[in-house]
């Protein structure tokens, strides 16, 4: 084996991210979704240091990048594939003829729903001694549950 090449373990995702990027990137597959990772599934990536994306999963392969320690995925999101091999396919002849990257192409294929990025996450805090007063507005106004009604 060259040293390109792991032990049949390890495992390797090429994930399409809707953005406009130059290439797809590579990120390794933690052990625990080896044996249910498969191309079309959305998964959960870090992008630099603080951004998060869904992105699709387009092929699997073991041969570790050379050039680079690849991140792992961080999560699974779908158990089924939510894009088949053929869209997979569409998607790459798509972003060729019309000259763009097939982030883009992702990006304005799929439902936004199932295009998540990086969101504020709110999280509630019981130390109120820290906080300022609007902050505790905020955290008792999270503690009761509500619901919107459309007039």
């Amino acid at each position: 084996m060259s040293e390109a090449t792991e032990s049949p373990e390890s495992l390797y995702a090429e994930v399409i991210i809707p953005l406009a990027l130059p290439k797809n990137y590579t990120w390794s597959v933690p052990a625990s979704m080896r044996q249910t990772i498969r191309p079309g599934c959305r998964v959960e990536v870090n992008l630099g240091k603080n951004k998060k994306y869904a992105g699709i999963v387009k092929r699997l392969y073991n041969d570790k990048p050379e050039f680079f320690e690849p991140k792992e995925i961080l999560n699974l999101l779908d158990v089924e594939p939510v894009v088949f091999e053929q869209q997979l396919q569409l998607w790459k002849w798509m972003a060729n003829y019309y000259m763009c990257s097939e982030g883009e192409v992702m990006s304005a294929a799929l439902p936004s729903h199932f295009k998540l990025s990086s969101e504020t996450v709110l999280i509630y805090n019981e130390n109120t001694e820290m906080i300022s007063p609007r902050s505790i507005m905020m955290n008792t106004s999270l503690e009761k549950p509500c619901s919107l009604k459309r007039s």
